[in-house]
């Protein structure tokens, strides 16, 4: 039997780890804030933005994306959909759409179409945060402009299934503009409601005019000047008009974005990280980590965002 001096010691170490526990719970509790939209966000706090391990996994994964900008071996001719893809676990309604090209199923080919495709379907049909909340009338009858469509094989996929009354697939380099034309008029004409546009993202409105489209859809598209963006986009969409995007982030990008878009009226409905699906299909040219790092690392997230025009 300890002595009564050594038990009270033994008492106030106890209630010293408990409340030290309550406290490292409570500030992951922060940097991991749920919104009231039930999304997540990473909220950190400004010492953890200088820390070397953020400051270096924040380097590597710039240098990642301009590497996959520039290196033209990331994605090769033979691809009409150039994205990480997502695994989801269910299956996509029409996949013969990308598959004309006759890949053997299975191969890095056959994955990269058909995860991707897979990656634009959950984008574009899922309202809610759930991945099987998926409506597949989500974008019918309705006017869709896409913002950085590559190769357009997502675009052509998209029009074809989600049955939009016009789908508009927009990037800013006209070569990209030029091989969408090209692959998707070779084995058969386009869709009535599909054509292919050189724009800039953050100049929307002087293109297209005000309150134009229903639903602004943007898969992987880097979006440098987050400000010029949220503005373009609040007025090229109509009342109740969607941003429906997925992408890679660091923390502080994310912020930025969010930041931007509520500053510009948007409704954050969603913002949750769907990393795991992303990274269970081994296509990404980023490494994306876990939501919410407990560390002092933060690592770079896959997220899908839904915001609405006010």
């Amino acid at each position: 039997m300890l002595p009564c001096k050594a038990r009270g010691v033994l008492r106030r170490t106890h209630v010293s780890l408990v409340s030290s526990r309550h406290w490292f719970v409570g500030k992951r509790t922060y940097w991991a804030r749920k919104n009231p939209k039930r999304g997540y966000v990473a909220e950190l706090p400004d010492w953890r933005n200088y820390l070397p391990e953020t400051l270096m996994s924040r380097f590597f994964f710039q240098m990642e994306r301009w590497f996959g900008k520039a290196n033209a071996s990331t994605y090769p001719p033979i691809l009409d959909i150039c994205n990480s893809g997502g695994k989801f676990g269910m299956p996509i309604p029409r996949p013969d759409i990308v598959l004309w090209k006759g890949f053997p199923k299975g191969s890095w080919e056959w994955q990269m179409h058909m995860y991707g495709a897979a990656l634009y379907w959950h984008v574009a049909m899922t309202s809610g945060e759930s991945i099987l909340d998926v409506r597949e009338d989500h974008l019918r009858e309705k006017s869709v402009l896409e913002v950085g469509c590559m190769r357009g094989g997502g675009a052509r996929y998209l029009a074809e299934v989600a049955q939009p009354r016009e789908y508009v697939a927009t990037d800013a380099l006209q070569d990209n503009i030029s091989a969408c034309m090209s692959i998707h008029t070779i084995h058969m004409p386009l869709p009535p409601n599909l054509r292919y546009e050189q724009a800039d993202m953050g100049s929307l409105h002087t293109q297209f005019g005000a309150d134009a489209f229903d639903a602004l859809l943007c898969v992987e598209t880097d979006i440098e000047d987050k400000t010029a963006f949220a503005q373009s986009a609040r007025e090229v969409l109509r009342p109740n008009g969607l941003i429906l995007l997925c992408d890679a982030f660091m923390p502080l990008a994310l912020r930025d974005l969010l930041d931007s878009l509520k500053a510009q009226d948007f409704d954050i409905e969603v913002c949750t990280d769907i990393g795991k699906w992303v990274r269970a299909t081994g296509l990404s040219p980023v490494e994306i980590g876990e939501s919410h790092s407990v560390y002092g690392v933060a690592a770079c997230t896959y997220m899908r965002i839904v915001a609405r025009k006010k």
